[in-house]
């Protein structure tokens, strides 16, 4: 019992002393900003890729992460000519690093040494594409 009522004091004087240190502070904080807030989130999410190009033998796209998604979501190509996805590896992590085109029977890894996927789809829709989890998702769009 006499536990009780000493943690009981404790519990009293922490809230105390947090409410008093709330309290003292508060002229000090600044006012919630939820635009400026999102403005940085949107920011940090989304990067800046190299741009796609294309030659004459491969069509050349970059796939990256952000806003808890890959990044871009779509991505479009042309049928029946060499596609190599190149995933961006700072920021492709965990399961975002596998990547599967069910439709297309595609089924990559992206990693050190080895930043592309290739594959070569011969027709024309559209696929979605995903981690091998299945928590990321995109679409590829064949033209």
């Amino acid at each position: 019992m006499n536990k009780i009522k000493i943690m009981g004091v404790v519990v009293v004087i922490g809230i105390l002393a947090f409410a008093g240190w709330s309290w003292l502070s508060q002229d000090k904080q600044q006012a919630f900003d939820r635009e400026k807030i999102l403005a940085a989130s949107n920011a940090a999410a989304v990067v800046q890729l190299p741009e796609d190009y294309d030659t004459e033998d491969v069509q050349v796209r970059h796939l990256s992460w952000g806003k808890l998604n890959y990044y871009p979501e779509m991505i479009t190509v042309k049928a029946g000519k060499k596609v190599q996805l190149v995933g961006d590896l700072e920021r492709l992590q965990g399961c975002f690093r596998s990547l599967t085109i069910p439709d297309l029977k595609v089924n990559g890894q992206f990693a050190e040494g080895k930043e592309t996927v290739e594959f070569t789809p011969t027709q024309k829709g559209t696929f979605g594409f995903g981690c091998s989890m299945g928590m990321g998702n995109g679409r590829l769009v064949v033209g």
